[in-house]
């Protein structure tokens, strides 16, 4: 079994140990958070101060298992400093998760249970694709972008990098939704979102600035 290193406690953290152990592929040696308890058995080693020394006993794959809502800068900067010591980073798919063979998939990514990504799409770095979310065929979703539990992405729906999709939402097919944007959960997005903005509602409208 391969030895893995989390990154980030709390609730994504539980998702994401219960999914890694499903896969049975990941020996888990524990979780790198600046507070808290171990989770599920797993313990908490320390910071991420502590990944320099894990680096140097051998252990080379780690995975960001701090969650997403709104801005994902943490979680962006435990990737970079663990991919600079030279940490690589396993996708992390629910064996109930359905992944087309066309899709492609960047690294670094959470797919949860019963969730789908359909032929065509293309799934960037550290993107969450979360419980019982569906992408269609041929949707782009930039990294670090998280689409909520539920959330449903018709055909050909754009994601701009580090945006939030919330759970229960719906997009139209050939939608596009900017870059680091916030869309509020049970959304019906029918016309393109810009980058940087808040947007809620059925449906979908702009409230304000990020």
């Amino acid at each position: 079994m391969t030895e893995l290193i989390m990154l980030g406690g709390g609730g994504h953290c539980k998702s994401v140990l219960d999914v890694a152990e499903a896969m049975r592929c990941f020996h888990i040696l524990g979780i790198l958070a600046p507070e808290g308890e171990g989770l599920f058995g797993v313990p908490r080693l320390g910071g991420d101060e502590f990944l320099p020394e894990l680096y140097a006993r051998g252990v080379r794959q780690a995975f960001v298992s701090l969650g997403s809502v709104g801005k994902p800068d943490r979680r962006q900067r435990l990737y970079e400093s663990a991919k600079a010591i030279g940490f690589a980073f396993p996708n992390i798919i629910d064996p109930g998760a359905a992944i087309s063979g066309y899709a492609e998939m960047g690294e670094g990514i959470f797919v949860g249970k019963n969730a789908v990504v359909n032929a065509g799409s293309v799934v960037g770095n550290l993107a969450i694709i979360n419980t019982g979310a569906i992408v269609e065929h041929d949707c782009q979703i930039g990294a670090l972008a998280h689409i909520s539990p539920g959330a449903v992405l018709c055909g050909n729906v754009s994601v701009g990098a580090k945006t939030h999709i919330g759970a229960g939402t719906v997009i139209l097919q050939g939608i596009k939704v900017g870059e680091a944007s916030l869309v509020g959960c049970a959304s019906a997005v029918l016309r393109d979102i810009p980058e940087h903005v808040k947007a809620y509602g059925n449906p979908c409208r702009t409230v304000g600035a990020i």
